[in-house]
């Protein structure tokens, strides 16, 4: 998966960015942090255990996370996944 991908994700969840060796990015909600994203800046593509790494980090199910990849997911669907799960 490109990278470009991940910072879309991160742009339209409106995470909170901080960047060191790695990209991390916080999902806070009504001022509370709820988790952390984080992936490496390394060359070229995130491999496949790096991306299931983030998908498992976001707390999503591989049908969600291919939504939320590919745009039927807005931040609002996504907030509305965690609350059904008791994460919000």
């Amino acid at each position: 998966m490109k990278k470009s991908s991940i910072e879309k994700v991160f742009r339209k969840l409106k995470l909170q960015v901080r960047s060191t060796g790695h990209n991390y990015g916080w999902l806070i909600v009504n001022g509370k942090k709820i988790l952390r994203v984080h992936y490496s800046h390394g060359k070229g593509e995130i491999s496949e255990k790096v991306v299931n790494k983030i998908r498992g980090q976001l707390k999503l199910s591989q049908k969600d996370f291919k939504d939320l990849i590919s745009c039927p997911m807005s931040r609002e669907d996504y907030l509305r996944v965690l609350i059904e799960k008791g994460i919000v």
